[in-house]
């Protein structure tokens, strides 16, 4: 490996660490997905040209910055899951990355395929609602510290 290589690598090898630590985006792009995806659910009565609007808002987050941000997020940031001696991080972490999964495959499912009416198309689509539902508030506790919804931190003197 010649030291121009050498550099590079060690360049991208510090940016991805720091990756682990901005979680700001990933987070934000989480709460937009959630509170976009609970305006198109069945049960929110909005009238029909928000409920389109947030439908195709959900869909070109869920498919771009999400996957792109949230994926890049959540692989760097599995160095620190695995490495943390905080066992309360470490079991949210864990119970994130499965929920993470869960939604995101759904969610997949759901962009290329929708919901054709029939019964797995229907679990596929509670797999995304309530696994959302779960995640959404897991990713503010075990963020809270550092959360951008954490307001007091804000408010220090």
């Amino acid at each position: 490996m010649q030291v121009g290589e050498r550099q590079a690598s060690h360049y991208l090898y510090h940016v991805w660490k720091r990756l682990a630590y901005r979680h700001k985006w990933a987070e934000v792009l989480l709460y937009i997905m959630f509170f976009s995806g609970l305006l198109i659910w069945p049960f929110v009565e909005v009238i029909w040209q928000i409920k389109s609007l947030m439908l195709a808002i959900h869909m070109l987050v869920g498919m771009s910055f999400f996957l792109i941000i949230v994926t890049a997020f959540w692989t760097a940031h599995r160095t620190l899951l695995k490495a943390s001696k905080k066992r309360f991080l470490s079991v949210t972490g864990s119970v994130i990355e499965i929920l993470l999964i869960l939604c995101s495959t759904s969610g997949i499912y759901l962009f290329f395929y929708g919901n054709p009416g029939n019964e797995f198309g229907f679990f596929i689509q509670n797999v995304h609602f309530y696994s959302s539902w779960l995640l959404t508030p897991l990713v503010f506790a075990h963020a809270l510290r550092w959360s951008v919804l954490n307001l007091t931190r804000y408010f220090k003197k």
